[in-house]
């Protein structure tokens, strides 16, 4: 089936990016929000993401007028009663998922594709809100989704081969790098991220460094292009907060959130999209303070063997190859080297030994996942002698 035209369910900022990168192919949009105000702000959001693409030379001036005249943005669903594929951008709650994907089973017509951008939720379990559940596929983009290339393709046991095919060659027509993944919680990027994040947030609780240093030690060593709370308040705490709860529910304690990021959504503090800010007020200066070198290091190693240590659970699983999940924390996550590449290079030997001692010293969810301790017994210690997780096929 070929995608001509796409709707989209939230206006928000991922709905808004969503449609901007549909729209830099020449594909329309209908855009649905219920508020005016919102559709308002998506389109505005759309022609600026659209005017940078002018002043980098990578689209010409006159062209955006003609992009945005491919969008309909639209307070009524039935606008996108003519779509080819409609996905829902709305707030990460089940029951509201659910009663949007039954609301679009009703409104497009009987072929079309429809589609879930849900960061952690089961696929299936919102399939089954419709009648049509085998032409339901999660489509998972990544903040900011008009930069970032990764696009988590879903697909259920109940999801068609030709939707999956679809939905995989629409993406790669808007150059994006889709990676189709089995319907697991968390997917691979969001479940190995919040895992690392997990125990970053931890590492606060216990030590009481600065938050504003903890970003410093992390941003400024290479591992991730941000600190950990200033991305969360980048994505929004609410949504880091639900994923968490999510994966906390399917997966086990080691997913589970900070007593702060709870209070602080209580709060009402939902990061930059509120006028309170998040884990910081607005305004507050990018770095206050730094780390001591050790302590930096000791930081970069736990958010890397959390991150490893999840990505080989993924392994044990079966979820994804390896080198599917290095491309994805790089293309999703925007890490500088994937967390199995980075354990090949600092030896499954050492990686093992050093989540043995995280363990034993009762670290949450550190035991050595099958797939490490396979390749620590047959000798295939890392990078430096030429064997690891990224040389055995995985």
């Amino acid at each position: 089936m070929f995608v001509e035209r796409v709707g989209i369910v939230g206006a928000g900022t991922m709905g808004a990016d969503i449609a901007a990168v549909l729209l830099l192919r020449g594909i329309p949009v209908r855009l649905h929000d219920v508020e005016a105000q919102q559709l308002e702000r998506a389109a505005d959001r759309i022609r600026a993401v659209l005017t940078q693409r002018v002043q980098r030379g990578r689209l010409s001036a006159g062209a955006v007028a003609d992009r945005m005249a491919l969008l309909l943005p639209s307070p009524d669903l039935s606008a996108l009663g003519d779509v080819d594929l409609a996905i829902e951008v709305v707030p990460e709650r089940l029951a509201l998922k659910r009663a949007v994907l039954t609301e679009l089973d009703h409104v497009v017509p009987p072929l079309a594709i429809l589609a879930t951008n849900t960061s952690a939720l089961p696929v299936q379990e919102l399939a089954e809100a419709t009648g049509r559940a085998d032409r339901v596929i999660g489509c998972h983009f990544f903040f900011p989704a008009h930069t970032m290339p990764l696009v988590e393709v879903v697909r259920t046991e109940e999801t068609r081969p030709d939707v999956v095919a679809s939905a995989v060659v629409l993406w790669q027509e808007c150059r994006k790098v889709p990676l189709v993944l089995p319907d697991r919680p968390g997917f691979v990027v969001n479940r190995v991220l919040m895992r690392a994040l997990a125990e970053i947030f931890r590492y606060e609780e216990e030590t009481g460094a600065a938050l504003s240093a903890i970003d410093e030690a992390l941003a400024s060593s290479g591992v991730v292009p941000m600190g950990p709370f200033r991305l969360c308040d980048a994505l929004g705490l609410d949504v880091a907060l639900d994923v968490a709860q999510t994966l906390t529910r399917e997966l086990g304690k080691r997913f589970t959130p900070s007593a702060q990021l709870v209070s602080l959504v209580e709060a009402g503090r939902l990061g930059v999209k509120v006028p309170t800010g998040g884990f910081y007020a607005p305004g507050t200066p990018a770095a206050a303070g730094r780390l001591a070198e050790a302590d930096q290091d000791r930081l970069v190693q736990r958010f890397q063997l959390a991150a490893v240590n999840e990505a080989a659970r993924l392994l044990d699983e079966r979820v994804a190859t390896a080198a599917e999940i290095d491309l994805a924390m790089r293309a999703g996550a925007g890490l500088k080297r994937g967390p199995l590449g980075w354990a090949d290079h600092e030896g499954l030997e050492e990686v093992a030994r050093a989540m043995e001692e995280m363990r034993a010293a009762g670290r949450e969810g550190f035991e050595r996942p099958s797939a490490l301790i396979r390749l620590v017994q047959q000798g295939w210690t890392g990078e430096r002698v030429r064997r690891g997780f990224l040389r055995t096929g995985q």
